[in-house]
């Protein structure tokens, strides 16, 4: 049995292969792992017409999406449906709205999908039909195959915008899960709110084999918050320090204590991303951020105390912000003066509470079209004069436009757009 696995195109996004989806990759390892056959295609880039051409026949399709990319995973799974195939979904949207998923799917995998796909399989050889597989997490996934990377050209998993300009650098995980619930975040859906974390062995195993095999040492953290364990990160940071290696990371506010970031400071790691979204402590709490604008400066100042450099991530269109937000974000910048800004659109995913719950945040969601689901930060295509796909609860859709644009422009005008 051939497994043909699929990354589907995201031209929404101003680099499409910037972030290879280590999600799918790590599928098939474990397929491989299983001595099933993969090969795993990235559409990335590539117009409609010649996805078929890349794409290998195979027994079983299994294409990934978000919310954003899953109309592209509909066209890629009528391309490649045959009679005998079987065409599967998985990823967040497949886990947000798996019983919206379109009918051209014959499977739907709903959560982690290591288990769940060799069960489909087995399924399969036993001519037993099932559309939905959820099956429990992972306990160990240190026993999980490196992402194949392998399987994929260099310029799928490599990317000179990743870290530190014109540097190859690219993806890696050392943990799986968040344990909150931001009312605008649908990770509880993949992960149930656990974290579990690979021991800094496995992970600097990987590093060391992605050194050898590429001479890549520039390296970004996916995780959802990197300092969510100080004893875990501080002897990971100890297994770093003599690879000589440069990275970045992720993590909240209220985990950014200075003597941890300067402990990640001395193993390599430049930069510090923070999701701070807003700048109200009323509409961060509205939106369950369980944070302050108190812990947001003393976050930026601790790394900026250590010689992080430190990248903040907004979002406009939050319910509960108002005409001010801009004007308050501006502020900020002007104060506390970080290096790098990203502006991103609100949208109310599937699978978050805003989304499955509207009106709790007094908004109504206008459209199910989830090619307009992109929250794209920057001033290329339409997106600055892009209408919102709901109708907020204080702000007109003109209010809104008009305050991300003023805070885009300011961004721009001040050299503080840089990659994402």
């Amino acid at each position: 049995m051939f497994i043909s696995l699929i990354i589907p195109p995201s031209p929404f996004l101003g680099d499409q292969k910037r972030n290879p989806p280590l999600g799918i990759m790590y599928i098939a390892s474990y397929l491989e792992q299983n001595n099933y056959s993969v090969k795993l295609t990235d559409l990335r880039d590539l117009p409609p017409d010649e996805w078929l051409q890349h794409i290998p026949k195979g027994d079983i399709y299994g294409i990934t999406a978000t919310t954003p990319e899953y109309p592209y995973a509909i066209e890629i799974a009528k391309q490649v449906k045959e009679e005998k195939t079987v065409v599967v979904l998985g990823g967040v949207h497949a886990s947000a709205d798996p019983k919206g998923i379109d009918e051209v799917f014959d499977k739907v995998v709903i959560g982690e999908g290591e288990y769940s796909i060799l069960n489909m399989i087995e399924d399969i050889k036993k001519g037993i039909d099932k559309r939905y597989y959820i099956s429990p997490l992972i306990k160990d996934i240190n026993t999980l195959p490196f992402p194949a990377r392998h399987l994929l050209e260099y310029t799928s998993f490599i990317s000179s915008k990743l870290t530190v300009r014109d540097q190859p650098a690219t993806t890696i995980t050392g943990s799986r899960g968040c344990p909150y619930n931001c009312a605008f975040c649908a990770s509880k859906l993949m992960w149930n709110r656990k974290v579990r974390f690979r021991t800094p062995e496995n992970i600097t195993e990987e590093i060391k084999m992605i050194i050898d095999r590429h001479g890549v040492r520039h390296f970004r953290f996916q995780d959802d918050t990197i300092t969510a364990s100080k004893k875990w990160l501080t002897s990971l940071c100890e297994k770093l320090k003599p690879l000589d290696v440069v990275w970045r990371a992720a993590t909240r506010v209220d985990h950014a204590q200075k003597e941890l970031l300067q402990t990640m400071k001395d193993a390599g790691c430049y930069e510090i991303d923070y999701g701070v979204e807003t700048l109200s402590d009323n509409v961060l709490k509205l939106n369950n951020k369980q944070i302050t604008v108190k812990q947001i400066y003393e976050a930026v100042g601790n790394a900026q105390s250590v010689g992080l450099e430190t990248r903040l991530f907004f979002m406009i269109g939050l319910p509960g912000q108002n005409i001010n937000i801009a004007d308050d974000i501006i502020d900020f910048i002007e104060t506390a003066k970080p290096d790098a800004v990203d502006i991103s659109t609100f949208i109310p995913f599937p699978g978050s509470d805003i989304y499955n719950n509207p009106e709790k945040y007094n908004i109504k969601i206008l459209t199910k079209d989830f090619t307009k689901y992109v929250i794209t930060q920057g001033l290329y295509g339409d997106e600055a004069e892009r209408s919102f796909i709901f109708k907020h609860d204080i702000l007109s859709d003109e209010q809104l436009k008009a305050l991300r644009k003023k805070l885009l422009l300011y961004i721009k005008n001040y050299n503080l757009i840089l990659n994402k």
